[in-house]
């Protein structure tokens, strides 16, 4: 993400980029971006920033909230892969400073979110469910932090559901409070996904397909426009689309 972010931060008349952050002995290490440079200790320039933006990995993440959390900065957060208590945790520290978190920051992705809602309420559970997600093939985690969400929006409308990644080895048919959840790793897949409801007879596809990472890094800029003045929080890309409209 930082190499799409990046570019477009520096463009931005209202932005100013002080610093980056890598693992240490990474080769980029005191290379110049910005007014600063890339360091290896977050700490060094928490003095200078107003606003960390990160996409690591969760245990990166949570180490880094402490330290941005101490300083009282702003953290908009889009890693993926935590679990349940990583993200009571996370949430815990949106008591001390306002947090903008998002598995996926595309402004179609989460019109996809409104419109999977939107979906479930009409349809109710006449329909089957399955959600489908494909990226590249050095994607980590899976499903995707946006399946998941995706899943947890259907089952908050729909009530408990029971969550199924694979149907290898199952020999009786698919029950009605089941969602399927399946993942593809491929080549340079950017981002897909698709809702698909289902009956007998006809079937319903929301699908969004992201072709560049410039997709996720503009809802990044409009998501440091958002935090800049809100109070201590934790505040999703709902909030800031609809600061947008």
């Amino acid at each position: 993400m930082g190499s799409a972010l990046v570019p477009l931060i520096l463009e931005q008349p209202d932005m100013e980029l002080v610093g980056g952050v890598e693992t240490v002995g990474h080769p980029l290490i005191d290379t110049p971006i910005g007014k600063g440079k890339i360091v290896a200790d977050l700490k060094s320039v928490m003095n200078d920033c107003d606003i960390c933006v990160e996409f690591t990995n969760p245990t990166a993440s949570l180490a880094h909230l402490a330290i941005i959390a101490q300083a009282k900065k702003r953290y908009i957060l889009g890693t993926t892969g935590f679990s349940s208590e990583q993200m009571a945790r996370i949430e815990q520290r949106s008591k001390e400073i306002p947090i903008v978190y998002s598995p996926n920051f595309s402004i179609g992705v989460n019109v996809l979110f409104q419109l999977t809602e939107q979906t479930a309420r009409l349809l109710g559970d006449d329909f089957g469910i399955e959600i489908l997600e494909i990226h590249h093939s050095q994607k980590r985690d899976a499903p995707s932090g946006t399946a998941k969400k995706l899943f947890n929006i259907i089952e908050k409308v729909l009530g408990k559901k029971r969550i199924v990644y694979s149907r290898e080895g199952r020999t009786e048919p698919k029950v009605k409070d089941e969602i399927g959840v399946s993942s593809i790793r491929i080549g340079d897949v950017v981002g897909e996904h698709y809702v698909i409801f289902g009956q007998i007879g006809e079937r319903i596809e929301l699908v969004h397909k992201a072709t560049s990472r410039l997709a996720f890094a503009q809802g990044v800029l409009k998501a440091i426009r958002f935090i800049k003045d809100k109070p201590a929080g934790f505040y999703g890309m709902e909030q800031v689309l609809a600061q947008m409209s």
